[in-house]
């Protein structure tokens, strides 16, 4: 009897866990979501702003240009953080070189070909022979 309750305990236990997984998962997505609303937001932003300036020959709105691209910037730096966090979620990395997402245990990116650094390939085997 304890060996069931134990079994049972042992069971309910993986599904909290895995549970707490699917709502940070789905966390991660929704602030994915809401990075990218905001990118697209400030890009319209500085569309207009630029149409204003160019329209109204204004020179006073330098600032609030560069403000909006330094929004920008930051937006998609958080973007490729949140996009690492949800790549480890599913047992992926992101190439370095292209952005592509690939499983975790791949040796090179089949987008571009890029060699992960972090995982050992025999050398041998993927070097060019001269004589052949």
């Amino acid at each position: 009897m304890e060996k069931i309750i134990s079994e049972i305990k042992n069971a309910a236990d993986k599904v909290a866990k895995k549970s707490n997984e699917i709502y940070e998962f789905s966390k991660v997505k929704l602030n994915i979501a809401n990075v990218k609303s905001e990118i697209n937001n400030n890009y319209k932003l500085l569309g207009k702003t630029v149409y204003e300036v160019q329209k109204n020959e204004l020179s006073d709105d330098a600032d609030r240009i560069e403000e909006i691209i330094n929004n920008i910037d930051e937006l998609n730096e958080k973007l490729t953080e949140l996009l690492s966090v949800l790549s480890t979620y599913k047992n992926e990395k992101i190439c370095p070189k292209c952005n592509k997402n690939t499983d975790k245990d791949t040796l090179f990116c089949p987008a571009c070909g890029y060699r992960y650094k972090n995982v050992s390939v025999d050398d041998d085997f993927y070097s060019v022979n001269d004589e052949d």
